[in-house]
């Protein structure tokens, strides 16, 4: 977490709201734990992290520090 801090203030501002959460796959069904049917999700070790900040300006910018992309 405290790469995607500093990438995000080296690239945007301080303080981001910092998230993460761990990857997953399903072993059985796949959109069907909605649609009552039955799934056996597990988490894996991967893990997707985001920061983020209202930049009171209206836009949407977005850094994607695996692949050194922004839109």
């Amino acid at each position: 977490m405290d790469q995607i801090r500093s990438d995000f203030e080296k690239r945007f501002s301080k303080n981001p709201y910092l998230f993460s959460s761990p990857g997953r796959i399903n072993l059985i069904g796949e959109h069907t734990d909605y649609n009552d049917g039955f799934v056996l999700p597990a988490a894996i070790n991967r893990r997707n992290y985001i920061a983020i900040k209202p930049n009171n300006i209206g836009v949407y910018r977005f850094y994607a520090a695996n692949l050194s992309e922004e839109f």
